[in-house]
């Protein structure tokens, strides 16, 4: 799997929802992990460029030791975006995923 970095330089994202831990067995509840040992959450962000065009939600995968508190609507950054696609059991497409997801606000004053 080849990851592709997502310059976004010229986008900014919103939250449009609510981190979800990423279930790895729905029967256990068990939650996957990184090859580090910190569990992935999903969060869906809302991708707007700087000229008026509009982008649908993307879903991204990031680590997390706690669980994120990440409210909805706020101005992010995912730090280290890449897109990668992927194939299993007959279906294919495209997912995200970040090292970290900062709020903008954070960004701004340090």
């Amino acid at each position: 799997m080849r990851n592709i970095p997502v310059d976004t330089s010229a986008l900014s994202f919103v939250v449009a929802g609510e981190p979800e831990p990423k279930i790895l067995d729905r029967e256990t509840g068990e939650i996957k992990q990184d090859r580090e040992g910190r569990d992935l959450y999903t969060l869906p962000l809302l991708p707007k460029p700087n000229d008026d065009r509009r982008n649908p939600v993307i879903v991204v995968t990031f680590p997390s030791v706690d669980f994120p508190q990440i409210p909805q609507g706020i101005e992010v950054r995912p730090v280290g975006l890449c897109a990668f696609f992927w194939q299993m059991n007959g279906r294919s497409g495209m997912g995200f995923r970040c090292e970290a997801i900062r709020p903008v606000a954070e960004g701004k004053s340090a």
